[in-house]
């Protein structure tokens, strides 16, 4: 492929307005919240392959494939770290994710010309860390703009050998805005959503190829929950518990080295989220 490789990072940002700091009313005190979020996710990535053939005139050429692969569903910590100061606010937050991506059959272009057909195995392992800084529009509505620094490796075996070889890591920048929300439910249960989108700059260094590809994309995050205070004490230190649903995606534009097609690449992680978090 000439561009979109680098759609193998999903840009991560939290648009972390916490639980319990949403709900609190624009005060001028400085409030710090601190906590952890366990995100049990699918990974939904794309294999990119190249195979040899025949054009129309008889001439040899190559070509890509890309095959959509769902990898192994893992669990992944992610620390955070917010401060809110009145109507203003900033977070930081990192994660690390892996997963193992199987191919049943994918090909593989020999020295001699020839194109075996094999299983293979990627294994992607991506770092994420994100800083934000946001202003409460109202007790319950924060808007945020973000920056998001990623890097991921690619690593791969084909035809079941125990050894891995190198491919590719990318890095990736990016500037998200966002928009988070903590609305009264019942009681002391709230309803909570979150959402993000913005461009990023991708760029992939391919260790087979010895050849550095740079492209734009561009990713939409969404999380969706409730959460409820499960301990206040009468210092003020809140404790909140909130479950939710996250989500995600990346898109880029791709093209074929040799026909120039262009394809849209789609790259998805989402599942379940467990959240805890402390405001002192």
């Amino acid at each position: 492929m000439r561009a979109g490789t680098a759609r193998l990072v999903i840009p991560f940002v939290l648009c972390s307005i916490g639980a319990s700091a949403v709900q609190a009313q624009s005060s001028p005190t400085t409030q710090f919240t601190i906590g952890a979020k366990v995100w049990d996710a699918a990974w939904l990535s794309y294999v990119p392959a190249t195979y040899s053939g025949v054009s129309a005139a008889g001439q040899g050429v190559f070509a890509d494939s890309l095959n959509a692969v769902e990898g192994e569903r893992r669990t992944s910590v992610l620390p955070q770290l917010f401060v809110r100061h009145g109507a203003y606010f900033a977070s930081a937050s990192y994660g690390r994710f892996s997963s193992d991506f199987h191919v049943q059959a994918s090909p593989l272009v020999l020295p001699t010309g020839q194109t075996l057909i094999g299983s293979r195995t990627d294994y992607l392992k991506r770092r994420e860390s994100d800083i934000n800084i946001g202003y409460m529009v109202t007790p319950e509505v924060g808007l945020a703009i973000g920056y998001k620094d990623a890097t991921e490796t690619r690593d791969l075996s084909f035809g079941g050998a125990p050894q891995r070889t190198a491919l590719l890591s990318t890095r990736v920048r990016g500037l998200l805005l966002g928009a988070a929300g903590n609305f009264a439910v019942y009681q002391k249960l709230r309803m909570y959503a979150q959402a993000a989108y913005g461009p990023a700059r991708f760029k992939a260094d391919f260790y087979d190829r010895g050849a550095i590809l740079k492209t734009h994309g561009r990713y939409l995050i969404g999380e969706l929950g409730l959460n409820y205070p499960v301990f206040m004490s009468a210092s003020g230190t809140v404790a909140t518990a909130a479950i939710g649903y996250r989500t995600q995606t990346v898109r880029t534009d791709s093209f074929d080295t040799v026909f120039l097609e262009k394809h849209e690449l789609r790259d998805v992680r989402d599942g379940l989220v467990l959240s805890l978090s402390v405001t002192l």
